[in-house]
C-alpha cells in the first residue's frame, strides 16, 4: 500500500501488490491531485528509482529523500499513522476478514479528505475544498458505514434464483458507474459494483426474524 499526503492534509492511498509498482501509483497521484511541488519520501530504493527521478523532474517536482530511520522527519507519517490507525478500528468494529484492508484503507482515506482538521494551511475547511477549490461530495459515504449489511439488485441471478441478494457494503467505487455506485462483496466472496443497494430495513434486522438472521449467518460462513 502506498499513501500519499500533501501538505494540506489530502490523503490518497493505492493499493500496490509489489513495490515495483510504486511508480505508476506516483503518476495517479499526480493525475488525481496535482504535481506537487515537492515529493518527500524515506530512503528505500523503490522511491528513488530513476524511473521515479525522470518522471519527478518531467512534472517539475523536487524529489526529497529522508535520511535512513529519520521517518520523523516528514510531518505525513503523522496522518499516515491516525489513518492506519482508523482503518484497524474500522476492521476491528465489524469483524470483516483482513483480505479487504484496501478497501477499508481507500474509504478511511475518503473521510479524512472531507473531514475539516485543525491545519493552518486548512483555514477552517478541509483537504478536499483546500485542494481542489470546491466543496466536497459525502453522499456515497454518509449512507453505509463500513462493511454494512445491504441489499442489492443482482441482474446476473438467473430463474428461479432471487435478483435481490445480501451482502457487504465496502465503500465507494471509483470509475463504475456514477458517484454513488458502491463496492458490494457478494456471498461467493466477488466483489461488484452496484448503484441498486439500500441498507436493511428494521424489521430485517430483529433478533426476532430467524429468516434473515439464518441468511446473515450462511453469508458470514461462506466468506470465512
Amino acid at each position: 500500500m502506498q499513501i500519499f499526503v500533501s501538505d494540506k492534509g489530502f490523503v490518497k492511498v493505492y493499493p500496490m501488490r509489489k513495490v515495483s509498482e510504486y511508480p505508476q501509483a506516483l503518476r495517479m497521484f499526480a493525475k488525481d491531485v496535482g504535481a506537487p511541488d515537492v515529493l518527500v519520501a524515506d530512503p528505500h530504493p523503490s522511491n528513488k528509482s530513476k524511473d521515479v527521478k525522470a518522471f519527478c523532474n518531467k512534472i517539475g517536482t523536487t524529489l526529497r529523500i529522508l535520511e535512513e530511520s529519520t521517518q520523523w522527519a516528514s510531518r505525513a507519517e503523522l496522518y499516515v499513522g491516525l489513518m492506519k490507525e482508523a482503518t484497524r478500528k474500522d476492521m476491528r468494529a465489524r469483524h470483516s476478514p483482513l483480505v479487504l484492508w484496501d478497501y477499508c484503507a481507500e474509504r478511511r482515506a475518503m473521510i479524512f479528505c472531507l473531514t475539516a482538521r485543525d491545519l493552518f494551511q486548512l483555514q477552517g475547511s478541509n483537504p478536499y475544498t483546500a485542494t481542489f477549490g470546491e466543496e466536497g461530495d459525502i453522499s456515497n459515504l454518509c449512507r453505509y458505514d463500513w462493511y454494512d449489511w445491504v441489499y442489492f439488485w443482482d441482474g446476473s441471478a438467473k430463474f428461479p434464483f432471487p435478483k435481490l441478494s445480501l451482502g457487504r457494503c465496502l465503500g465507494p467505487m471509483k470509475n463504475e458507474g456514477n458517484e454513488m455506485c458502491q463496492a458490494i462483496l457478494k456471498q461467493n466472496g466477488r466483489i461488484v459494483p452496484r448503484r441498486s443497494c439500500r441498507p436493511l430495513t428494521a424489521g430485517e434486522l430483529a433478533i426476532t426474524n430467524e429468516v434473515e438472521a439464518r441468511k446473515r449467518r450462511e453469508f458470514d460462513d461462506a466468506i470465512k
